[in-house]
């Protein structure tokens, strides 16, 4: 029986879940499912013959979810003039969004320089400018916006950036420096079958045996309590705990244009763990997605983010969606930049990857847990105007709520 979307409290259905929190019950008054996604349990009539993977979408036309076009994408919903993503910024980013931060670009308390037809994102700590990835524009003008901005934030450092923007930078005089790596996904290719990627098979085996739901859904009322409980319990069990911004792109509650977010609810219908996904845009379409929110409580299963994440990537693959970007593997295999880079600057990173696991970030585990998808790697850069500045770092994790 799906009991995910039920609004029975434990008066009305005579057992009470297996939780210590069992007060929560009191709190809440689950909306019912008015997505028009669900996700059958095994067991249920309509999950028999769904085949191994027997977690599934039943669509309903009726639901609130933005329609889709013919290859799968979903239209964007209107941005009300006002609000923090600017309908103008939105649809630069629909048209030139095609790397992973993109969309992090448009998140709550940037400021923007616009010129050449797009804009740099950027944000200030301490009197230092750092900017948030590559400039969203046409590519045949990211050198005279680059310009432009650098004369009126002539000491900005850059952050994330691709190496053909670490080329444009080291041209106007900075030094570029190995950042990490993001990881892709080639989507018409891509599976989960050999030896190498039996983790994502087990997971998603596991919580099919144990009674959980994947299910995918615009964010109802009635799950937001339940939701910031998840967050408070998954923000305790880490080293750092403070919401991260900037270079991680900060949870926003309630619905955001083209975001896509999957659940995973146990056998009570409790929420354990979910996954947002950003688009990655190119030509006004959206061709494919990045993790970009990640939460789990204590009492999720082993292997949730993987099931949920194997989930996503074959529904996006089903769609005709042609990449999945991983994100950021920060400080991973940080090596000589082939850029003029900072040597000091780059022995900080390679000591930071090797010690800094237990007092700034996992690291090691990070670029462990993503190399379980056997994607293509790619370098990303850091760009300082300055040979050595250890302020500019200090200021660049105090503005990303790492310190």
């Amino acid at each position: 029986m799906v009991r995910a979307h039920s609004n029975l409290g434990p008066a009305d259905s005579g057992v009470l879940p297996p939780r210590q929190e069992r007060d929560r019950w009191t709190r809440r008054n689950p909306a019912p499912n008015t997505s028009g996604y669900s996700a059958r349990m095994p067991g249920s009539d309509s999950a028999r013959h769904t085949g191994s993977w027997r977690l599934r979408f039943r669509i309903d036309c009726r639901g609130t979810l933005p329609p889709r076009a013919a290859n799968g994408t979903a239209h964007a919903p209107s941005v009300p003039a006002g609000e923090t993503v600017g309908a103008g910024r939105f649809e630069l980013f629909r048209r030139h969004g095609n790397f992973t931060m993109a969309y992090a670009t448009l998140q709550p308390g940037m400021k923007y320089f616009h010129s050449h037809g797009g804009y740099v994102a950027y944000d200030r700590c301490w009197g230092v400018t750092f900017v948030l990835g590559d400039p969203i524009a046409p590519t045949e003008n990211h050198a005279a916006l680059l310009e432009a901005f650098l004369r009126e934030h002539p000491r900005a450092c850059f952050c994330q950036i691709s190496q053909q923007t670490g080329a444009l930078l080291e041209r106007l005089g900075w030094f570029v420096n190995e950042l990490g790596a993001d990881m892709e996904l080639d989507l018409p290719t891509y599976d989960f079958s050999g030896p190498k990627k039996s983790k994502f098979r087990q997971a998603a085996n596991k919580i099919e045996r144990e009674g959980y739901a994947i299910e995918e859904r615009t964010v109802g009322g009635g799950d937001r309590e339940e939701i910031e409980g998840l967050c408070a319990s998954w923000l305790a069990t880490k080293t750092v705990r403070r919401e991260a911004r900037f270079l991680v792109r900060p949870l926003a509650f309630g619905d955001e244009p083209e975001v896509r977010k999957f659940y995973l609810r146990d056998p009570d219908g409790w929420i354990v763990a979910f996954v947002g996904f950003d688009p990655v845009c190119e030509g006004g379409e959206v061709i494919g997605y990045s993790p970009a929110i990640k939460r789990r409580s204590p009492e999720a299963p082993t292997g949730a983010e993987e099931a949920i994440c194997k989930f996503a990537i074959e529904q996006f693959r089903a769609e005709g969606m042609q990449t999945f970007r991983l994100g950021l593997l920060p400080l991973y295999d940080v090596q000589d930049s082939a850029f003029r880079e900072a040597w000091r600057l780059k022995k900080l990173f390679q000591w930071a990857y090797r010690h800094g696991d237990g007092w700034l970030f996992s690291f090691r585990g990070h670029a462990d847990f993503k190399h379980r998808y056997r994607g293509t790697l790619s370098k990303v850069y850091f760009a300082t105007p300055t040979r050595w500045n250890i302020w500019n770092l200090i200021a660049l994790l105090r503005l990303c709520r790492l310190r």
